[in-house]
């Protein structure tokens, strides 16, 4: 059984051949891919999307809550990727994200982006960078060779001077403040 779409007037109305009604001027073409919706959300989902919408901690985060509203709302994957201009695979990975795992699946996971080469929880990093600084402390650019002779991670002058800038912060940048 085809089944086709009509429109009329801004409206769309999906039927199959035997239920088209007589005598109204309809324009046809075959129906594509059911149109996938985030349906029937509970008042505790709304209200935590909403929350999330207004006052998630990234810019990201907000407009994935208010993609899911939006498809609660009807908006097919394809007006919210035109509205939120991404993918429309992109508006269907945030569908999947929040049938997995709610909110949750939502909001960003830890370890994006490059990672360190010297990381101040690594304590075989801050050992061997101490001794290397306490033996020459004043040429950073022998203690950066005798690092990747060392620990074999080549790095430079800068990212030893903001190695140690942590290092003597605990890691943030306000802790002498």
């Amino acid at each position: 059984m085809t089944k086709f779409v009509a429109k009329q007037l801004n409206n769309t109305t999906v039927f199959t051949e035997e239920e088209r009604p007589q005598g109204v001027p309809l324009f046809f073409c075959f129906m594509g891919r059911k149109s996938r919706f985030i349906k029937n959300l509970t008042v505790d989902q709304v209200g935590a999307l909403k929350w999330g919408y207004s006052h998630g901690k990234s810019p990201l985060f907000r407009r994935k809550c208010h993609c899911i509203i939006q498809s609660n709302s009807g908006k097919t994957p394809g007006q919210l990727a035109d509205f939120f201009q991404v993918n429309k695979m992109t508006v269907l990975n945030w569908f999947n994200l929040w049938e997995l795992d709610g909110i949750e699946g939502l909001q960003l996971k830890p370890g994006r982006g490059r990672k360190p080469k010297l990381n101040t929880d690594d304590r075989r990093h801050v050992s061997v960078v101490k001794e290397l600084i306490s033996n020459e402390n004043q040429n950073l650019t022998k203690v950066q060779s005798q690092i990747q002779g060392q620990l074999g991670i080549e790095l430079s002058k800068k990212t030893l001077q903001r190695f140690l800038k942590n290092l003597n912060t605990g890691g943030s940048v306000f802790a002498g403040v």
